[in-house]
């Protein structure tokens, strides 16, 4: 168990690679729910335009517009965009309703405009809608001053054209009923024909005009002798006098008519499109990267989250200093973990918890699969050494190799330690004691019978049930690894198998296990028992009570720290001498903070 107390950054770490899979695990159900998620949403597209809202020199430096408040006018403009008379303008343009939103672009004068559809092109169309009335209506407002002086003044000019006509009808029912006016008739007469004349050429030329000027000239000739005229012409000249003045005005007010248009035709443009809508081609909503990158990110802190919370539950002990802490036992020796190079068989075990590996796959982790100068090999050889130290004096060594509970990696760690230590030139018997779930007969294909009951039986002698090299031969094992291996011939193994459970405690605790030990001893350097958990059954108990010394083999993170104490204090309480602990099956890379055995190990074997 990992320290949670005052955890530093190694322990985060180890509890990293002990707790992986559960990281993954949550972190790929997250992520899995964040695909599906992501997959029934409505996919949402948004279209954008750019408008460009600036009065012509509207720049810095301009005197005439100084006042002009840039900052206060584009707040503006994006008001009356987003105003329900611009809004609803728009949706008439399109014949539906429509939505959108208008944004500064800043230290700029450009407006942003972006609609959201699930149609990308009913997007891109609302956008353009909104551009173009937006455009149209800051347009029609700032023409609509113009527009009413024109209409103003062409009103008025019509009035003046109408009093006009009216006093030339008037003056001429007074030239037709005083035909007697002399020479005051026929010079009037002249006159209203060069007025009529002038009034046609305005139409086409401006008083300028040099036959307009030709005109006034004999209408200025024409008035001067009608004044000499006697006193009955004076209602004639009366009447033309106002003819004149009207005529005056008209002119005046036709010259403002024209210059209204063309003041209407040259208002200036402030809104400018700068670019359209076009429909966008992936959508807008979902975020898809977004919501998978927070879907990992919230995986993963999820996962670490459950690893803390099933750490703190962890009852197991997993550190050297916390083992020999609780039990009060030195570790011996520390077996990493043996990949069996069949992934399913290791996405079982690791992933599954499956409890055993398959028959194939424990043979492959056997010592002379390994390479030579593997960290397994290197272990088991340590392992030797350390079970010398701790038992000095003693030639020829009775061993008893047990566990706490099951499936903790005793059998595979009492064969490896035989084999290692008849590589080394040592004669040893490896006995099957697990009489309760025999398995040393399938792992190297040998008979169940004759074997270690039979010898306790005293049914022959216990020499010819034993089995060697040319039994090996005969069995499952590879035959290559097998005669590679130096010292295979030291190597000897003794089956177990009990067709009835029930007489094997009477068995073991009988004077016939000491006499077996005894006839053995002188004839091996290590008499190894390969016995059940000690918490299940007795018999390990019983067994290790004839034997020098006794080894627990312990696999951290599997068994409660209670129950591996307890399992030490039956042992002790039969005064077994235990020598110590071997940490089986080591997923992390470092048992002690900042130290890797294994990298060492690896390090000398890549020298080769």
């Amino acid at each position: 168990m990992v320290d949670m107390a005052d955890p530093t950054f190694i322990d985060l770490i180890r509890l990293v690679k002990k707790r992986r899979w559960v990281i993954l695990a949550v972190a790929c159900l997250v992520m899995a729910g964040a695909y599906v998620y992501t997959q029934f949403q409505v996919p949402i597209y948004k279209a954008q335009g750019m408008v460009k809202y600036e009065p012509p020199g509207g720049g810095a430096g301009n005197a005439n517009l100084a006042y002009w408040d840039q900052a206060a006018s584009m707040r503006t403009q994006i008001r009356m965009l987003s105003s329900e008379d611009l809004i609803a303008a728009v949706a008439k343009k399109i014949g539906k309703p429509a939505g959108f939103s208008a944004q500064e672009v800043r230290d700029t004068s450009l407006i942003s405009i972006s609609a959201t559809h699930r149609d990308p092109k009913e997007a891109a169309d609302v956008v353009n809608a909104a551009m173009d009335v937006f455009a149209e209506k800051d347009m029609a407002e700032r023409s609509t001053t113009a527009r009413k002086a024109l209409e103003d003044v062409s009103s008025r000019r019509r009035e003046i054209e109408a009093s006009l006509a009216q006093l030339e009808e008037v003056r001429k029912e007074y030239l037709e009923n005083n035909p007697g006016t002399g020479m005051g008739g026929a010079l009037t007469s002249n006159l209203v024909e060069l007025e009529a004349r002038r009034r046609e050429m305005l139409k086409r030329f401006t008083p300028e005009h040099p036959e307009v000027v030709a005109i006034d000239q004999r209408l200025q000739s024409v008035r001067a002798r009608l004044s000499k005229t006697p006193g009955q012409d004076l209602e004639l000249e009366r009447l033309n006098r106002d003819i004149k003045v009207n005529e005056e005005i008209y002119i005046a007010l036709s010259k403002q008519v024209e210059e209204s248009k063309v003041a209407l035709s040259g208002i200036p443009i402030f809104v400018t499109i700068i670019s359209r809508a076009a429909p966008p081609p992936a959508p807008f909503y979902p975020r898809k990267q977004m919501n998978y990158l927070m879907g990992l990110a919230f995986g993963l802190a999820l996962g670490l989250i459950a690893a803390f919370m099933l750490e703190s539950m962890d009852v197991s002990i997993s550190t050297i200093e916390e083992i020999e802490s609780v039990t009060g036992m030195p570790v011996l020796a520390v077996v990493p973990h043996l990949g069996v190079g069949k992934r399913w068989e290791n996405l079982k075990k690791g992933i599954l918890r499956k409890e055993r590996y398959s028959l194939d796959a424990f043979r492959s982790m056997l010592l002379f699969h390994q390479k030579a100068k593997s960290p397994a090999v290197e272990v088991y050889h340590s392992l030797r050494s350390a079970i010398q130290s701790a038992s000095p004096g003693i030639d020829h060594r009775v061993l008893a190799f047990t566990s706490t509970g099951v499936a903790e990696g005793k059998t595979l760690t009492s064969i490896n330690f035989s084999l290692a230590a008849a590589h080394a030139g040592l004669k040893v018997l490896l006995v099957g004691a697990d009489l309760r779930r025999p398995v040393l007969y399938r792992i190297f294909g040998l008979p169940k019978q004759p074997g270690f009951m039979e010898a306790l039986s005293g049914k022959g002698d216990w020499k010819g049930m034993t089995y060697g090299t040319v039994d090996f031969l005969m069995g499952e094992v590879d035959l290559d690894k097998l005669l590679s291996f130096s010292g295979i011939d030291n190597f000897k193994v003794m089956t177990g198998w009990a067709e009835s459970t029930s007489d094997v405690v009477n068995l073991l605790s009988a004077d016939l296990l000491p006499k077996f030990i005894e006839s053995a001893r002188p004839h091996f350097d290590y008499i190894v028992f390969d016995c059940p958990p000690t918490l299940l059954f007795v018999d390990s108990v019983l067994i290790a009570a004839h034997c020098d010394a006794a080894v627990m083999v312990y696999q951290t993170g599997k068994m409660a720290r209670q129950a591996l104490k307890r399992a030490k204090d039956q042992l002790t309480a039969a005064n077994v001498k235990i020598l110590g602990l071997v940490l089986n099956d080591m997923q992390s890379s470092a048992v002690v903070a900042g130290y890797s055995y294994y990298d060492g190990y690896s390090y000398y074997e890549k020298q080769d």
